[in-house]
């Protein structure tokens, strides 16, 4: 498609205009519809371009009714609103997380609303178009950029689409990552999945945001299994001031609202300490050596060790299907402080 950038820069001005989008997230959409953009040839090919920005809430948009009158909202929902426009400009209002990075512990991201990432849409499913999109990640790497390739189908809030790939600009600072779908796009009035932005392969912290990633499921089932929850305790011994969990109960304070999520130092007890009676039994017959430990719920779930936050979410919703022992693995480290953070004694 022949993008009209005067065009799309008016589109793009009713966010603008808004607050929805800064002037320099516009000057980069309206980069990639420029001759002298590196994947200008993939641009030729696609039949729209999508911007999808982080908002705190969908609806607090001031005087959308010029918006909406200018376009045709496609979605409609709590969680995303989806504009799309004639000149080939969608714009997305999404206020659940989007990427890979909001979920490194402790991450601070930007203040929304923000503009995550770009989207380039190839949706002819012909052999030309194919071709393309397979020289991405050629084009990718002669231009300096890094890549991604993220498997079909895709499923994300109300979308399902075919394979994407995800390029990542030199300066990480000044650009929004880009993807670049293949195939038809389908639309739901159910949600679909959550499968989130890859993180930036350039990224320091990109190895912990993928362990931290939670399984993609339905904001309703997620609900479920969170007021089936009372109490998620851990038990460790920490003779310094670091507390080895601090990321792991933050991770699980972020998931499970509304549960207790709690860590005890029996190094340093405070007031009454909750041990269920197997722990109790076990300090009794191990001492220290079966701490730090997972209790959810009066269940010791792992003792002697931490999992990872992933598997911590396992051994919490499915124990029976989460793979792993309650003892500590062999070839698991000792979780105490000053083991791993070698200045807090």
């Amino acid at each position: 498609m022949a993008f009209r950038v005067a065009e799309i820069e008016q589109d793009l001005r009713l966010f603008t205009d808004r607050g929805v989008v800064t002037a320099g997230e516009a000057e980069q959409i309206l980069a990639i519809v420029s001759d002298s953009f590196p994947f200008a040839e993939a641009m030729d090919n696609a039949e729209s371009i999508h911007v999808h920005v982080n908002v705190e809430s969908v609806t607090s948009m001031s005087n959308e009714d010029a918006v909406v009158q200018a376009c045709q909202e496609v979605i409609n929902s709590d969680q995303e609103r989806k504009f799309r426009f004639s000149s080939g400009l969608n714009v997305i209002l999404a206020s659940e997380p989007t990427a890979e990075d909001e979920f490194i512990p402790g991450a601070v991201t930007r203040q929304k609303p923000y503009v995550d990432h770009l989207g380039v849409d190839l949706r002819e499913e012909n052999a030309v178009t194919k071709k393309i999109f397979d020289s991405i990640p050629e084009t990718a790497g002669n231009a300096g950029w890094r890549h991604i390739y993220q498997d079909g189908p895709v499923r994300c809030c109300y979308t399902e689409m075919g394979p994407k790939h995800w390029v990542y600009p030199p300066q990480a600072d000044v650009w929004r990552p880009i993807e670049f779908a293949f195939g038809e796009l389908k639309v739901s009035d159910e949600h679909l999945g959550c499968d989130y932005r890859p993180i930036d392969p350039g990224h320091p912290l990109a190895a912990l945001a993928r362990q931290s990633v939670p399984a993609c499921e339905t904001p309703a089932t997620e609900t479920t299994k969170a007021t089936a929850l009372s109490k998620i305790h851990i038990f460790e011994e920490c003779t310094c001031n670091t507390s080895p969990s601090r990321p792991l109960v933050d991770f699980l304070s972020k998931r499970y609202e509304g549960v207790e999520v709690r860590a005890f130092d029996m190094a340093k007890p405070e007031g009454l300490v909750p041990l269920p009676p197997p722990l109790f039994l076990a300090l009794e017959n191990e001492g220290v050596r079966c701490l730090p430990a997972l209790v959810v719920d009066g269940q010791v779930r792992t003792k002697g060790w931490l999992p990872n936050l992933m598997d911590a979410v396992k051994v919490i919703e499915n124990p029976e299907e989460a793979g792993v022992p309650i003892s500590r693995p062999a070839s698991q480290a000792s979780s105490s402080c000053c083991s791993t953070d070698q200045d807090c004694c």
